[in-house]
């Protein structure tokens, strides 16, 4: 039934991403000649985009809720709150990210395709020098070699990504007006208190002479040897917190989003 009411929406939110993708690389094709779609280019466009127009489309899967009309409907509906909530994840968080990265390749490859044809024809040199232009290589979401190295071991950006958006989607069910808005400064509120929690609850209070070395790690920086006086954590707990704050975050706000699902009235 929710294909049946939105398929229309949906294609033609993807010929919509498709066409600002491509409108995109066409501005970056006539600006430079050399090498436009560089692999940090694709990477950038990428996550920019998902975060955006993710985030932005999870924050309508339950504004409805917000119109008296359009809420009694939703309410109405002959199935249970969580089938609900598992038909939005389902569409709004697994589907569109595939669309999502299926739409970015479709556009990505014959653009970098044309932008090697570019280079190739019109400079194939770097500019005062003898050095031939690199080809272009297709980013590869799986495995960047060359993208940050907590993005390449753990897939932060990825995780960061099905976290902050299933926040809009506990947003799009909480607030009945201006959902996107309100779930923004929510999350700068919630991330101004963790600056203030971890500046003045946990490095004011360390020793002289130490300080974070991260989240789980503190440094003596008086002293040379830094390793040898590292106070850490046990790897297993690390390792477990790591995969807890990584993984969790999606699941705890999908729960949240069921609860207030289930106590919700228009």
């Amino acid at each position: 039934m929710h294909w049946a009411e939105n398929r229309k929406r949906y294609l033609l939110s993807l010929l919509a991403i498709g066409g600002l993708l491509a409108a995109w690389y066409g501005f970056l094709l006539t600006i430079d000649k050399y090498a436009p779609l560089n692999p940090f280019v694709q990477y950038a466009t990428y996550y920019c985009g998902l975060y955006f127009v993710g985030c932005l489309y999870a924050s309508t899967l339950f504004a409805g809720l917000g119109s008296k009309a359009e809420g009694i409907q939703i309410l109405a509906v002959p199935a249970s709150q969580l089938e609900k909530l598992l038909c939005a994840i389902f569409f709004g968080v697994i589907l569109f990210y595939l669309m999502y990265t299926l739409v970015f390749y479709i556009v990505d490859i014959p653009m970098l395709q044309l932008a090697n044809r570019i280079a190739a024809n019109e400079h194939r040199v770097w500019p005062g020098t003898a050095i031939p232009l690199p080809k272009m290589e297709v980013l590869n979401i799986r495995n960047s070699e060359w993208a940050p190295v907590p993005d390449k071991e753990y897939h932060l950006f990825l995780a960061g990504y099905f976290a902050i958006q299933s926040a809009f989607l506990l947003g799009s069910v909480y607030f009945t007006r201006y959902s996107f808005i309100k779930t923004i400064v929510g999350i700068l509120l919630f991330w101004l208190a963790f600056i203030v929690f971890a500046e003045k609850g946990v490095r004011a209070h360390l020793p002289d002479g130490w300080t974070v070395y991260n989240l789980m790690q503190w440094n003596n920086y008086r002293i040379n040897e830094a390793q040898l006086h590292l106070v850490r954590l046990p790897s297993w707990v690390e390792g477990g917190v790591i995969i807890l704050v990584q993984y969790s975050c999606p699941f705890v706000f999908w729960f949240i989003a069921y609860i207030r699902l289930k106590e919700k009235e228009v």
